[in-house]
């Protein structure tokens, strides 16, 4: 099952996507739900999310993923990440797959692993097309999320550094430049999930984002707006050993969110194991969980 690449604009750049469409669908047939796999923090889908989309592709339903702006195919300014512009894709993704022959307009969901969840939610908030949300392992709140990484005194020193780098570009225009993995800390299963993706032929980006991209994401909250949700239905999946984005990140979240949701756990597992290929000790269980449920609330909702 491969998807097709296909394109459409937002904010003026051309944003590549791929429309994975269900083998037994036919021309003249009635119209399917479409659901938007949104990439996690590396801003790919390709890279994060491919055995999702084929999963709910062979459902039955039309499965779309989107290389954000400056991340993959997709135009943009290279080596930053913001989280407001990626929500916007978000929004005229919705936009795109209402133009798609066979796509139910009326019946569009998301889901949002990680750094996903995060746009997912925002959307969903703002964005009543969006019927249904599943978030997965996901952060909720990036000021937490970034501290969560770090020990007290490492924080305190990331966050003067950020505040400094802002004060002199705001007077300059000039950014300064981090290595990616200083914004993003990886633990060692991170890292050994990086390396498959290599071996596997992802060409990842630059190693390096600029400092307003740790600024924009500590910035952005979307446990504040989850109450808007409801009662459009918010599936919550968090694995029991995420160092990446532990745990408190979702169940607080859940805690915030009205009516109807559903919170599940995935035990023992890392935070790579519910999406993708992760520890595979643990892989099959909690992808299988995780599929399960995913499956489940989206042909229940929509």
């Amino acid at each position: 099952m491969n998807p097709t690449e296909v394109s459409f604009y937002s904010d003026s750049h051309r944003i590549t996507g791929y429309l994975f469409t269900p083998e037994d669908w036919k021309t003249g047939d009635p119209p399917r739900p479409g659901i938007i796999v949104l990439a996690g923090y590396s801003g790919n889908t390709q890279a994060d999310c491919t055995h999702m989309m084929k999963r709910l592709c062979a459902e039955g339903w039309f499965t779309f993923g989107f290389d954000q702006v400056g991340f993959g195919k997709s135009e943009g300014k290279r080596n930053r990440h913001r989280p407001f512009d990626q929500v916007q894709n978000t929004f005229d993704g919705l936009t795109y797959l209402q133009t798609i022959p066979g796509i139910d307009p009326e019946r569009l969901g998301i889901f949002g692993p990680s750094f996903g969840c995060a746009s997912g939610i925002w959307v969903a908030a703002h964005d009543e097309r969006v019927k249904c949300l599943v978030t997965d392992v996901g952060v909720t709140n990036g000021e937490t999320w970034m501290r969560s990484l770090r020990r007290p005194w490492e924080w305190l020193a990331f966050k003067e550094r950020v505040a400094k780098e802002a004060r002199e570009r705001v007077v300059t225009g000039q950014s300064t430049m981090m290595p990616y993995g200083e914004i993003m800390l990886r633990d060692p299963e991170t890292q050994r999930q990086r390396d498959r993706q290599v071996k596997a032929g992802h060409v990842f980006q630059s190693e390096e984002r600029d400092v307003e991209s740790a600024e924009t994401t500590m910035r952005f909250r979307p446990d504040w707006v989850v109450d808007k949700i409801s009662p459009r239905p918010v599936l919550f999946i968090y694995a029991e050993y995420d160092v990446i984005v532990p745990s408190e990140q979702q169940l607080t979240c859940y805690e915030k969110c009205g009516e109807p949701k559903k919170l599940v756990k995935l035990p023992k597992a890392n935070h790579y194991d519910s999406y993708e290929f992760g520890n595979p000790e643990t892989n099959k269980l909690s992808s299988e969980i995780s599929y399960t449920e995913t499956i489940n609330w989206f042909s229940r909702y929509l």
